[in-house]
């Protein structure tokens, strides 16, 4: 067994057998001095040096049992410590999500206001047939209410790992038209035509959390592509359930980007521009809400021909059932 002592304890120890040591071979020396005692010097020899050893086991004993004390104080102070090491990274885990949640909620916040800020501008700036005023007027609510409910999905999301949304079901074209008519004055501002098409189906998605990833994708594609090129938005049913591609023709990446840029805050880094190829912050929540689908975000991309995102999600051919 090691035993670990402290310095006083050595002191103590050493100088208690020293001691002892010292008085035993005085009453050695003065019982052989003494005739009388002759008859019991081997008696006494016998006890003194019986004497010695029980000291030495009893100094044995409370040192360990003081170094059992020091160990069990030094295990329990050892499990203080790792528990406030746990604690601390638990509160610096904490924060980093609020301040990604902070981010994420300040960046979705532009789409939505994107859209109404756009069709409010054609109401203001316009002479629009009564049908467009209705038809602008209809995107500004309904953006309106999304904002409002993505505000309170992207809080359950982030701050409170919510991961049971109901999905629906909504006829394919249906739904990308929903996101096309989103997109269309930020598109528009930079002269870039949405190409749309889509194989008769219908999906299984959270409306306002998979319209914000759409939506997303297709931004981030728009920034990727030069003024009077072409996006395109379709969809085809195929093995597992139904893929929605989103493709630019635009500046790409490098094979090496890939791997990063559904990173948080990846594209924040000073030393690059958010901008310059469409990826960022909105992708890493666009790859949390593909999670939430069971699924990913698939990326192929090649450097100054474009990039295409692929994301498979639960649905199939015709569904009368399908909401519209």
């Amino acid at each position: 067994m090691n035993l670990h002592f402290t310095r006083p304890l050595k002191v103590f120890f050493l100088t208690a057998l020293l001691l002892e040591v010292v008085l035993c071979i005085g009453e050695c020396v003065l019982l052989r001095a003494v005739p009388e005692a002759g008859e019991r010097y081997g008696s006494y020899v016998a006890f003194l040096v019986l004497t010695v050893l029980l000291g030495g086991l009893a100094a044995y004993v409370v040192a360990w049992r003081f170094d059992a004390n020091d160990t069990r104080e030094s295990r329990l102070q050892r499990v203080r410590i790792s528990e406030l090491e746990r604690s601390i990274e638990n509160l610096e885990h904490l924060a980093a999500r609020r301040e990604e949640f902070i981010g994420s909620f300040a960046h979705e916040l532009k789409t939505p206001l994107t859209a109404i800020i756009g069709y409010a501008d054609m109401l203001r700036s316009k002479d629009m047939s009564p049908k467009s005023r209705f038809t602008a007027a209809g995107y500004i609510f309904s953006e309106g209410k999304r904002l409002e409910a993505l505000s309170l999905k992207l809080m359950d999301i982030i701050v409170a790992g919510k991961q049971d949304f109901e999905l629906r079901r909504f006829e394919i074209g249906y739904f990308l038209r929903t996101v096309a008519a989103v997109t269309v004055p930020s598109l528009s501002a930079e002269e870039i035509t949405l190409d749309m098409r889509w194989e008769p189906g219908y999906i299984e998605v959270e409306p306002d959390l998979f319209k914000t990833l759409m939506i997303n994708l297709v931004d981030n594609a728009r920034k990727a592509s030069r003024r009077n090129s072409v996006i395109e938005l379709f969809a085809k049913v195929e093995d597992g359930g139904c893929a929605i591609y989103v493709r630019d023709h635009g500046r790409g990446m490098p094979r090496e980007e890939l791997a990063k840029i559904t990173e948080p805050f990846y594209m924040i880094d000073k030393s690059r521009s958010r901008a310059q190829n469409g990826a960022g912050l909105g992708l890493a929540l666009c790859q949390r809400i593909a999670e939430l689908h069971e699924t990913k975000l698939e990326y192929e991309s090649e450097l100054g021909v474009g990039t295409t995102v692929r994301v498979l999600v639960k649905g199939g051919a015709d569904d009368v059932e399908a909401d519209a």
